[in-house]
């Protein structure tokens, strides 16, 4: 079993020389296994040990007599040793949450914690083959694609690494008897409520009567799920920084290139979409070389919520929406597929108005602009219909009062040259200015009528005539984030 550890940690350079390691150990045999491993192996690896465990709170006394034999342990081997403890069923029940995805949450936020405050560089966890063939299993009850079954990776984010992946678990145990080495056992991995428990006492024993390697058959499909998916990666790297257009909180997406796709490219296109916009950059990185995709951790869409995205971008109408995990919202613009996060408690965007009393700049925070309202000289090459200048107004609408709002439904509006008034939206519709834009577009009213629209400038009967010296100027300057906080 040395060997094969050995072998895994070189195979995958679970650990380079010099490095810190803080060994995972929950007091059970795997983890208890792999730290006496683990001490054999350090002077070899030329790599420092100490101990990390984690109290979850969830067996009463027992939980605190896990801890204590860790510790113990941690000290007959003279390691330092690192404790947290969370209840962690009363954070599952505060967020509604599953209580086994709550613990490994919190479990490996721990971990991580480990590593970026410089108390370790990798933390080493106990996850066997035996882990890795229930994992799979898990994951294709439920649906998963290659990118589900490929099961646990060696190593997580470059922060997490898994020595004992090519280990049986009854190999581990059969070692510690050897050395007459006790270890902790947790009740509830007995208890059949649990999906994975159930995997692990009834569905895997079964399969094993069927085929005695079926742990080594579904192992190597994690190996091979794992390959497929550093293929897509470097294929989908160069692709997407090319066709991948990022816009502040967003990601747009043309759906003609999707057209073009064969569907198994267009749903891969598209996973790697909303990790971009989930993560705020997209680039050759989501994945470690190792083979860990970045926010494993973290979830995201299913295989059936891809579909309706896809379904979505070729056959939806314009201005439909879709909901996704991660407080991402995708939305048909036209010939356009726009991924972007939402806040997360859903309010909708409030608007904003405010009075104008000329001169002044007028700071909107809402849009991230403000608007500059001044009388400047007007020049007799400016004046009339002719003029270059679309955001030049009659100074008379400088005497009365102005509001600077957003646009509104109903709102309508006279463009220069134009006999009768025309709704706006119909104007967006022509620029193709999705909805979420007409929400924060910004208008001017004068009384009851709008006199001014971003990027169609001074309503008809409003433009500056050649009889007047002075008109009234207005201009938008977007703010940077000291003006806006």
């Amino acid at each position: 079993m040395l060997d094969q550890v050995r072998q895994t940690i070189r195979r995958f350079r679970l650990i380079v020389p010099g490095q810190r390691i803080a060994v995972a150990c929950s007091g059970g045999p795997d983890s208890v296994a792999l730290l006496l491993l683990a001490e054999q192996l350090s002077s070899e690896l030329g790599c420092t040990l100490s101990v990390a465990h984690f109290n979850h709170q969830l067996r009463g006394e027992q939980s605190e007599q896990d801890e204590q034999f860790v510790r113990q342990l941690a000290a007959s081997l003279q390691l330092p040793i690192h404790v947290s403890t969370a209840d962690v069923r009363a954070c599952a029940s505060q967020a509604g949450a599953n209580l086994e995805a709550t613990a490994r949450r919190l479990r490996y936020l721990y971990f991580f914690s480990l590593v970026e405050s410089g108390v370790a560089d990798r933390v080493a966890v106990g996850h066997t083959a035996d882990d890795q063939a229930e994992t799979v299993l898990h994951r294709l009850l439920r649906g998963a694609g290659t990118r589900g079954l490929a099961g646990i990776y060696p190593i997580v984010e470059n922060r997490v690494i898994r020595p004992l992946l090519a280990v049986r678990r009854h190999a581990v145990r059969d070692w510690l008897n050897g050395l007459q080495q006790p270890w902790r056992e947790d009740a509830s991995n007995r208890d059949l409520r649990f999906l994975r428990n159930r995997i692990r006492q009834q569905l895997l024993p079964l399969l094993a009567e069927m085929n005695p390697r079926v742990v080594e058959v579904l192992t190597r499909t994690a190996e091979i799920a794992r390959d497929e998916e550093l293929f897509w990666e470097d294929y989908l790297a160069p692709l997407a920084a090319q066709h991948l257009h990022r816009e502040n909180r967003k990601v747009r997406v043309e759906i003609a290139l999707l057209r073009q796709m064969p569907p198994a490219v267009a749903r891969r296109f598209l996973r790697y979409a909303l990790q971009a916009v989930g993560e705020g950059c997209f680039g050759p990185k989501p994945y470690q070389r190792a083979g860990v995709p970045l926010r494993s951790l973290t979830g995201g869409a299913d295989f059936g919520q891809v579909q309706r995205l896809l379904a979505l971008a070729l056959a939806g109408q314009s201005g439909n929406t879709l909901s996704l995990p991660r407080d991402l919202v995708a939305r048909k613009e036209f010939s356009s597929l726009i991924l972007e996060t939402v806040d997360p408690d859903g309010t909708r965007f409030a608007g904003f108005c405010y009075p104008v009393e000329v001169p002044a700049v007028v700071s909107v925070p809402e849009i991230g602009s403000s608007f500059a309202f001044e009388l400047i000289p007007l020049e007799t090459s400016q004046a009339g219909y002719n003029g270059r200048e679309e955001n030049l107004l009659d100074r008379r609408v400088s005497n009365g009062p102005l509001i600077l709002r957003n646009w509104g439904p109903g709102d309508a509006y006279q463009q220069r040259g134009h006999r009768k008034p025309r709704k706006l939206k119909k104007l967006f519709q022509r620029r193709r200015i999705s909805t979420i834009e007409r929400q924060r577009w910004p208008v001017v009213v004068a009384g009851d009528q709008i006199v001014w629209v971003r990027g169609w400038g001074a309503a008809e009967g409003f433009v500056p005539g050649p009889e007047y010296k002075e008109a009234l100027q207005i201009r938008e300057r977007k703010m940077g984030r000291g003006d806006r906080d």
